[in-house]
């Protein structure tokens, strides 16, 4: 049966890849004292992209890079692990919240809103047509009109500030966005033009745009998790298991920062072998202690082992792009 949150929060690396791999991937975590995202190079400045064509309710409108963990008694980690790996480390919580961490915000798709009142873009429509006849929205479809008609403001609003080069949405033309801003708000052409007149280079306007842009995607969408509800704990898709936390960047630590290193329980047998590979020598009495549970084997750091970690640049903000957007 799980239990409540952990004081710690886990990542297990490799997921879909074999053993041995994984293996070395934990060893190349701990060695170089770095926890990444795709492409899993620090020295490369944080990006996302957002595909307006996509729904947010199967988590693809926009593609973000963070680190995940999960808040996951250790003695309850068995479901997590079969889903995703069994090599894997742990940092305190408050290690990993002074770094950004923050739990994700969950939806369940399939849960009814006290609203019938949505958004009504084209590519949608079969979908509030067949919610009208079952007689309610459920969230999935709630939050995708929704989201969708509030990036399209954006969008449309970031275009009238600027010119297309410094736009934060990239990649559609001006007039896509100008067309479904009317469509959403209700101007005429001529009252939408003199929108964009008004807004054209005003910087405060502009300020105001960005701001409100990197706190709905930075802040809110890329921790936003939703799943089907429904589906068994046991399922790749239900993923409220996890109580998932990100952090929007890379995480950098020192071996003293790590709280405990997992392996399965088949490699007990050679945890001696395993402390020789991650720190070059063997360990003495007062390095670890040691546990087993649920087919995993773990290893409890208990002193602070020095790790030397290069330094590298610092992360730059994130950088929007969009493409294949449809119509309202």
């Amino acid at each position: 049966m799980q239990r409540y949150v952990s004081s710690e929060l886990s990542h297990f690396v490799g997921r879909g890849r074999a053993d041995e791999e994984q293996y070395q991937l934990l060893l190349h975590v701990l060695r170089t004292g770095w926890l990444t995202y795709a492409p899993h190079d620090p020295r490369q400045s944080r990006t996302a992209s957002l595909d307006f064509s996509r729904p947010i309710s199967t988590d693809e409108v926009i593609k973000c890079q963070v680190v995940c963990f999960c808040d996951i008694r250790d003695t309850d980690l068995a479901i997590h692990v079969r889903k995703y790996s069994k090599f894997g480390l742990a940092f305190k919580k408050d290690f990993l919240i002074e770094r950004g961490a923050c739990p994700v915000f969950y939806v369940a798709n399939e849960s009814p809103v006290s609203t019938n009142r949505v958004f009504s873009p084209n590519d949608f429509l079969a979908r509030i047509k067949a919610a009208s006849e079952k007689g309610y929205v459920d969230r999935a479809l709630y939050f995708d009109t929704s989201v969708r008609a509030i990036l399209d403001i954006l969008a449309a609003l970031d275009g009238f500030c600027c010119v297309e080069e410094e736009r934060y949405f990239k990649g559609f033309p001006e007039s896509e966005f100008q067309q479904r801003f009317a469509q959403l708000m209700g101007p005429s052409v001529e009252q939408t033009s003199a929108v964009e007149a008004v807004l054209k280079g005003n910087c405060q306007s502009l300020s105001t745009v960005r701001m409100c842009a990197d706190f709905l995607l930075n802040y809110v969408l890329i921790f936003m998790k939703c799943f089907d509800a429904k589906r068994s704990f046991e399922d790749e898709a239900n993923y409220y298991m996890e109580r998932e936390w990100r952090i929007g960047s890379n995480v950098q630590f020192v071996l003293g920062d790590v709280a405990r290193v997992f392996f399965p329980r088949t490699m007990q047998r050679g945890s001696a072998l395993i402390w020789r590979h991650m720190w070059g020598r063997s360990r003495s009495s007062t390095d670890i202690s040691a546990a087993q549970f649920d087919g995993l084997f773990c290893i409890n750091l208990t002193t602070r082992l020095p790790l030397e970690i290069s330094k590298i640049g610092r992360l730059m903000p994130i950088v929007s792009e969009t493409k294949q957007i449809p119509s309202w």
